[in-house]
């Protein structure tokens, strides 16, 4: 590491944890000189984060991952809420395949080994650099980027020059606090403590086989089935235990006694929390952007604590990538904040929704919750699909700000015209990373003409999904994909298009109906990302 000109990095990332790995994946994948920094030399060994939904997968796979993570993981079950009477009151779940995504809208996994796969990733990518066991003591914005003072393992400081400083370093963040950016509340705080076990095989089959939220006003308790052995408890804490650091062993297995007996289990980790909802005010400073749970926490009773985190590094990753090629201006980078903060807020109002319902002590008020909940369903609990909680980007980048702009574009399964049904993948595995336009039929040489410079810069790829073109062959340049199961069809279908504008975190910038809209599309998307092309 040097403070000389000639060694400025592209982007130095303080933390390794999910989301600053996948972060520098991301990065190192487009060939930016990155290094990270974490002071700890190793992968925590415990689980925290305990579930993904199909956007991380998606980033997963992009970062080259899905497959060895699973061994690791499993579709999330359908939750049920019980209310006092110990009958259903809510009942989530992820609906039928085939999923818009590509994979299944929820999961849970182990945090270990995905950690694990993440920096093997990682350290396949020649650009990157990682740096273990090294603390970031400060940051200081410096002429045309930042300077960070790292101190190394045998306590050596070195000064360290970046374009950009991304900091994944955790809900206490102390670049955060070095930066004096603050925390807005949105009035969320309750003590938990959060319980990890490894149940006996033989017992397995006697605890409940779907996640359970018991809203039981003496003691709310989540229950989470995880792969493998692996199951979550999570129980609210009372006033007198609140303020325990610890709990000891036998109160644990006091809390778990209705479901296990000491030998039956063993407990793989147990942490008590005090689940709060923050999110930054100000996402960035200068050359230094936050991520992760240095710029949001949340409870986890949505589990999109770290799902919200990867959304972070998908989103920042095409944006520096674009303005240290020099084919974005930097202020492209103020969409971030701009387009995560409202996001994530509203995330967080859901997650506090659902924690109301949980959370209740007074039973004359749980009473209530529950006769109310059951008359809105017609007292038939209905199933509800728990993606549909999720809100999509409505702020920033997008073209007139309408449905299905901000939302994730579909990835189905899909095979080279031409090819046998074999040979059929996931349409991200097929396209190229970057810009899409994504047409429902096949254009003809003389409408992609008139797009051609748009189209170069943006660095657009052409993608079709279907061969009418109304005469002539497909153009050469043009992906022509088929589909099996219709269910791009069906978007276009669903949202009267014929065309849609993919960013390269997958989020749909736009729709276009005809030809002549495409154009206009195209053109506006260059003027609102500050490129030429003319």
């Amino acid at each position: 590491m040097s403070s000389s000109t000639n060694d400025t990095l592209d982007v130095a990332i303080v933390g390794f944890g999910p989301v600053g790995a996948s972060l520098a994946a991301l990065l190192g994948q487009r060939g930016r000189r990155v290094a990270v920094f974490d002071k700890s030399d190793q992968v925590y060994p415990l689980p925290r984060a305990f579930a993904l939904d199909h956007e991380a997968m998606r980033t997963f796979q992009q970062i080259g991952i899905a497959g060895a993570l699973a061994a690791h993981m499993t579709p999330y079950r359908p939750t049920l809420y019980q209310g006092c009477d110990g009958e259903p009151i809510q009942h989530f779940d992820m609906g039928p395949s085939p999923y818009l995504l590509g994979w299944a809208p929820s999961y849970t996994f182990n945090q270990p080994a995905l950690e694990a796969a993440l920096r093997h990733a990682v350290a396949a990518l020649p650009s990157v650099q990682v740096h273990l066991g090294h603390e970031v003591t400060d940051v200081q914005e410096d002429d045309g980027g930042a300077v960070l003072a790292v101190r190394a393992p045998q306590g050596e400081v070195t000064q360290v020059r970046a374009r950009y400083v991304v900091a994944c370093d955790g809900g206490t963040s102390p670049t955060r606090k070095r930066l004096g950016l603050s925390l807005k509340s949105l009035d969320f705080d309750e003590p938990w403590i959060v319980v990890d076990m490894h149940v006996q095989e033989s017992k397995l089959a006697e605890l409940p086989a779907t996640n359970i939220q018991y809203c039981d006003p003496s003691r709310p308790c989540t229950y989470v089935v995880g792969p493998g052995t692996h199951r979550r408890w999570e129980f609210l804490l009372m006033p007198d235990e609140a303020e325990q650091r610890e709990m000891p062993h036998d109160a644990i297995w006091k809390l778990l006694a209705p479901w296990l007996a000491p030998t039956e289990a063993r407990i793989w980790r147990a942490a008590t929390y005090r689940f709060h909802a923050v999110v930054l005010e100000q996402w960035r400073k200068g050359p230094v952007l936050l991520a992760g749970d240095s710029a949001h926490q949340m409870p986890p009773f949505l589990a999109q604590g770290m799902c919200q985190g990867l959304r972070d590094a998908l989103n920042l990753a095409w944006k520096l990538d674009g303005v240290l090629q020099g084919r974005v201006p930097d202020s492209l980078l103020d969409s971030y904040g701009a387009e995560r903060g409202p996001q994530v807020e509203e995330v967080t109002t859901t997650v506090k929704r659902l924690g109301k319902i949980i959370c209740e002590r007074d039973p004359e008020r749980a009473a209530q919750r529950d006769h109310e909940l059951r008359t809105q369903q017609d007292h038939q609990v209905k199933v509800q699909l728990r993606q549909s909680l999720l809100p999509r980007i409505s702020h920033g980048l997008l073209d007139t700000g309408e449905t299905p702009e901000g939302t994730p574009f579909p990835q189905p399964i899909v095979r080279l015209l031409g090819a046998n049904a074999v040979d059929a993948q996931m349409m991200d595995d097929l396209a190229r990373p970057g810009f899409l336009l994504v047409l429902r039929d096949a254009p003809a040489a003389a409408h992609l003409q008139p797009w051609s410079r748009a189209l170069a810069a943006l660095g657009a790829q052409v993608i079709c999904i279907g061969t009418e073109t109304g005469g002539g062959a497909i153009p050469p340049d043009v992906l022509a994909l088929s589909e099996a199961g219709g269910l791009l069809a069906r978007w276009f279908e669903q949202h009267g298009c014929r065309a849609a504008l993919v960013r390269p975190d997958h989020v749909v910038y736009g729709v276009a109906a005809d030809a002549t809209d495409i154009q206009a599309l195209l053109q506006r998307a260059c003027a609102r990302l500050g490129v030429a092309f003319d």
